[in-house]
């Protein structure tokens, strides 16, 4: 999150949602909480937020159920409900059954649920001896923007550190969609400069438009 993000309320007041809402989660400044803040607005900001959120590593039997939420999060119109659609650069499917299904021979995918319904989904996958990779970062687009992306992303660091031990995560995201490139800036990615065409096969969707290219952005886990 950067300084322009961290805007301050008065003492004793909770900032109106849209100013809790920027980057991957929530901050006070040092004066604030010696201050004294009031969280009694507290229950209708977490309301369908990700505070009854649980992940867990998913298995092969879950591959269909991934792909569908994959799917749905960024293609057709079904995707166009939340923030993440990539309708209208890209058609055809994003991911199916037997290609989450060989990526979990290599990587892990992690699912996150509300009670039983899935919400949530993502890969993670170990480049080298330093890098993992987070993908396929999906939400239900009904339930984005209420905290499960930011969720998953701290899960992903986490998994990079403590399972994988890799210190530095990184993702790549269409030059198109500068929104996610501005969310995961503000996840505390940084742009690497780095580029990689998309891919040349409608397994993984077919171009509406020209010169479609992935961008790198990484992060050094463990910093602020």
């Amino acid at each position: 999150m950067s300084h322009d993000d961290d805007i301050h309320s008065p003492s004793g007041r909770v900032r109106e949602p849209e100013m809790k809402r920027t980057g991957c989660g929530f901050r006070y400044a040092e004066d604030e909480l010696s201050a004294g803040v009031d969280f009694s607005a507290a229950a209708k900001l977490l309301k369908n937020d990700e505070s009854g959120i649980t992940i867990r590593e998913a298995t092969p039997e879950d591959a269909t159920a991934v792909a569908e939420l994959v799917n749905s999060a960024y293609r057709g119109e079904s995707s166009r409900a939340g923030w993440t659609t990539e309708a209208d650069v890209l058609g055809g499917q994003r991911t199916d059954t037997n290609m989450v299904r060989e990526f979990m021979e290599s990587s892990f995918f992690r699912l996150a649920f509300d009670g039983d319904t899935l919400v949530g989904t993502m890969q993670i996958e170990a480049l080298d001896e330093t890098r993992a990779e987070l993908g396929m970062l999906a939400v239900m687009p009904l339930r984005q923007g209420k905290g499960i992306g930011g969720r998953l992303v701290r899960d992903a660091e986490q998994f990079a550190m403590d399972t994988l031990n890799r210190p530095v995560l990184q993702v790549r995201v269409l030059e198109h969609r500068e929104e996610l490139i501005s969310y995961y800036k503000r996840c505390g990615f940084q742009p690497t400069g780095e580029t990689g065409p998309f891919p040349d096969s409608p397994r993984f969707g077919v171009p509406k438009v020209e010169g479609l290219r992935f961008t790198v952005l990484r992060k050094h886990l463990g910093q602020v």
